[in-house]
């Protein structure tokens, strides 16, 4: 079973570790609907941090998405 992340403090460590990074963003979006897109981590902010798609959109997402499970990052392939 996958261990689940319940502090603010430690996602923002991982998403700090994971900027600039080439990652694949898995963003549920409710109903079944899961969008996947290849980018970066571009810049953190206290609440949020934004990601740019490979296609050029700048996406910002919170922390607590992550948490969540709403967001899933991965090594690009």
């Amino acid at each position: 079973m996958r261990q689940r992340i319940s502090n603010v403090q430690e996602v923002k460590t991982k998403i700090a570790e994971l900027k600039g990074k080439q990652l694949v963003a898995a963003v549920n979006k409710g109903r079944k609907k899961i969008t996947r897109m290849k980018g970066e981590i571009v810049d953190l902010f206290p609440s949020v941090f934004t990601f740019r798609a490979a296609h050029g959109d700048l996406v910002s997402f919170s922390y607590s998405d992550v948490i969540c499970g709403d967001i899933v990052f991965r090594a690009a392939e």
